[in-house]
């Protein structure tokens, strides 16, 4: 082979390889159309991304406005029966009030400790809810119908509402 090809075919190379080079920086489409094809494509599955991912951010602003609110409303509401889940009913005979508690699951003791007082059952919300509000009577409070009275003591009520007469 003569030297004069060799060099020919060598400066051949470096001004392909210089064009194919400048054609990718550039983006022209010399080469193939089929890779600007795909970019095109690979571009607008992005653009629907993040059209999707800017929705779904929106979607949860307002979950979280939403749990904002019914936090606040709940937080503001006057106490209900239906919003503690409990019921009860009473009645006097001699001075003594007499009353069937009602006790459904979700509970607080400081729920309970406020239906007591409003049926007449204790006279002390507070002291009632800090004796529920105690481990042994907090985490075994039982759903379910009770008959307490006002005669009885915020133990015996305690022991009655969590089944356990042994404590």
């Amino acid at each position: 082979m003569k030297r004069s090809s060799l060099r020919a075919f060598g400066i051949a190379c470096f001004i392909i390889g210089l064009l194919y080079a400048l054609s990718e920086q550039w983006n022209i489409p010399f080469i193939s159309q089929e890779k600007n094809t795909n970019s095109i494509k690979y571009e607008e599955q992005i653009a629907q991304l993040e059209q999707k991912l800017i929705e779904a951010n929106k979607q949860i602003t307002q979950l979280k406005e939403q749990s904002t609110k019914k936090e606040n409303l709940q937080t503001s509401a006057p106490f209900t029966e239906k919003d503690h889940e409990i019921e009860g009913s009473t009645s006097t005979k001699n001075g003594v009030v007499y009353g069937t508690l009602y006790i459904y699951s979700g509970l607080k003791p400081a729920d309970v400790a406020q239906k007591l007082k409003d049926m007449g059952i204790v006279s002390n919300s507070v002291q009632m809810e800090l004796f529920l509000a105690q481990p042994e009577y907090a985490k075994t409070i039982q759903k379910g119908q009770f008959e307490l009275n006002s005669t009885m003591t915020v133990e015996e009520i305690a022991k009655i509402i969590t089944g356990d007469s042994n404590k």
